[in-house]
């Protein structure tokens, strides 16, 4: 590393450490302006690792603000930049460690966006992290993390698409997202997560033929979403989201 290399890196550092200050003191404009000039030391220093990790603060600073397209835009570069880092050193832990947080992050925004109403930009959020993570999955099959996030993400954005009116699609998502965690459930008999979000998608892709009429594929996925959640109840008598998902099942079953 250069001596101008080791400076650049030094302010960059001093820079984001600034920023989490005035984060603790609730100055997050401040922290904003400090985390560009941590971004520019950063890219200076060709540290990308800083790099990254400015990206992600800066995204998660504009999403606490409401400035939602803007940790949009921000997210959507860490994330892509991370990728391209990943290509280059895919064993790289930090660059790892750091596509979970922002794969995360841009979910989580995703489902911001859907709540606030802005069909659009919630499903450029979905698209953008399954995209990606699908990617990831063809080197890494058997990864558990990646398998469960496009699993979800593909329930969410059938949620989505289904209130735009797109059932098909909606449907082939939802189907997508149990052959996955169908898959997950061989690895992991029984784990209660993979089996909540087998109930989620179940419910979901039943609800949607009960709306398009489909009354018998509407039983067969509330039936088999019943099933599980009576196992559940049985295994974790104390849940009570167990409880009021069982007691949901029943009726939108008996109301078929």
């Amino acid at each position: 590393m250069t001596e101008a290399s080791e400076q650049s890196t030094e302010k960059a550092a001093r820079r984001f450490n600034e920023s989490l200050d005035l984060i603790q003191a609730g100055k997050l404009e401040e922290a904003l302006e400090s985390l560009r000039k941590a971004e520019k030391a950063a890219r200076e220093a060709e540290n990308d690792a800083f790099l990254l990790h400015t990206l992600k603060l800066r995204g998660q600073i504009l999403e606490s603000l409401g400035r939602l397209e803007e940790a949009l835009e921000t997210y959507t570069f860490a994330l892509k930049t991370n990728e391209e880092l990943l290509e280059t050193d895919p064993e790289d832990e930090l660059y790892l460690d750091l596509l979970l947080m922002n794969l995360n992050n841009i979910g989580n925004l995703g489902n911001m966006f859907r709540r606030s109403g802005n069909s659009q930009s919630s499903k450029q959020n979905y698209e953008t992290g399954l995209e990606i993570c699908q990617k990831r999955l063809e080197s890494q099959p058997e990864n558990d993390f990646y398998q469960m996030y496009v699993g979800n993400t593909l329930n969410n954005l059938g949620e989505l698409i289904a209130g735009m009116g797109q059932t098909e699609e909606a449907k082939e998502n939802y189907e997508k997202a149990l052959k996955i965690y169908e898959k997950l459930l061989e690895d992991y008999p029984g784990d209660q997560e993979y089996l909540s979000d087998t109930v989620m998608t179940l419910n979901n892709l039943g609800t949607l033929f009960s709306e398009e009429g489909q009354k018998e594929e509407a039983k067969e996925n509330f039936k088999k979403a019943l099933e599980i959640l009576e196992t559940l109840s049985k295994d974790y008598p104390e849940n009570r989201k167990v409880k009021e998902e069982l007691s949901l099942t029943r009726e939108k079953l008996e109301g078929i």
